[in-house]
């Protein structure tokens, strides 16, 4: 299977994980996401939009992920 891997950088913190990676620990996949959300906030408010807007669309993505994930597995 090939790998397909994800990196994100924030500040000075880069974090990788291999996305169909069975064996990526929880602590791997809550720091990327956390790193993630950082750099949407950031691209938002840098495009204009509030930090407030920002943070709303997050969970609201967060939310229908969550959904999804309830409704199909």
């Amino acid at each position: 299977m090939e790998q397909t891997r994800i990196v994100i950088t924030n500040g000075k913190e880069n974090i990788g994980v291999f996305l169909n990676n069975p064996d990526a620990t929880t602590k791997e996949l809550l720091m990327m996401h956390r790193c993630l959300v950082n750099v949407l906030i950031k691209d938002m408010v840098a495009r204009g939009m509030t930090v407030t807007k920002a943070i709303e669309s997050i969970r609201y993505s967060d939310e229908e992920a969550l959904r999804m994930y309830i409704e199909h597995g």
